[in-house]
């Protein structure tokens, strides 16, 4: 009996800190998460206090230029950069020259441990913004992995960038453009494709 108990003992405690190492991934990558979502209104802001040096902000029109609203606004209309998100590697690093919303997610990888790596997405669907983050370890015992070859440890948090009088001024720019579309003269199609040309040009200068 004493090999067998030996041998479950062993086991419970491999699988104890299978449990504990996923449970420090998820918690890593979940608060990295939650900073990013945040600090997102502002990528000054320190991610854990949300201070910022006094007078630093975006530019007057971020969020219609660089945070990807086009692809959200006119679904299935975007262009391929914006179609479905952006998503980024934590082991990349986005310098200055890195447009707006890469340098933010690049903030959050960056604070992951180097032993977490990992893959960042942020989605703009104009009335919900979504960061979601894919952390993974390797960290599993071995004696574990010889047992359970599919053992990983894996998490996948998301976090809702939250400004309600952000979203109420989203809510009505939706509205005021359904009710433009619906009254078009040249028709829903024409007067969409005309609007987003504008807004694109915008985004693009």
């Amino acid at each position: 009996m004493f090999p067998v108990l030996l041998m479950v003992t062993f086991l419970i405690l491999f699988f104890s800190l299978y449990i504990a190492q996923g449970a420090i991934v998820y918690y890593e990558a979940s608060t990295a998460s939650e900073r990013a979502a945040f600090a997102w209104s502002n990528s000054n802001k320190d991610p854990r206090t949300g201070a910022y040096p006094e007078g630093q902000y975006e530019g007057l029109y971020w969020r219609l230029t660089e945070d990807r609203l086009i692809s959200g606004l006119f679904a299935g209309r975007a262009t391929a950069e914006d179609e479905g998100g952006l998503s980024i590697e934590n082991e990349a690093s986005t310098g200055a020259d890195g447009g707006l919303t890469e340098r933010k997610l690049s903030a959050a990888a960056n604070s992951l441990k180097a032993s977490i790596p990992g893959e960042w997405s942020y989605r703009n669907t104009a009335v919900f913004r979504e960061i979601a983050g894919e952390a993974s370890s390797s960290a599993v015992p071995e004696a574990l992995r010889r047992i359970w070859p599919a053992a990983a440890i894996r998490s996948v948090p998301t976090s809702v960038v939250v400004e309600p009088a952000e979203f109420i001024r989203t809510v009505d720019l939706i509205r005021y453009y359904a009710q433009k579309f619906r009254g078009a003269e040249e028709g829903e199609e024409a007067y969409r494709s005309k609007a987003q040309a504008v807004l694109q040009s915008k985004l693009s200068s």
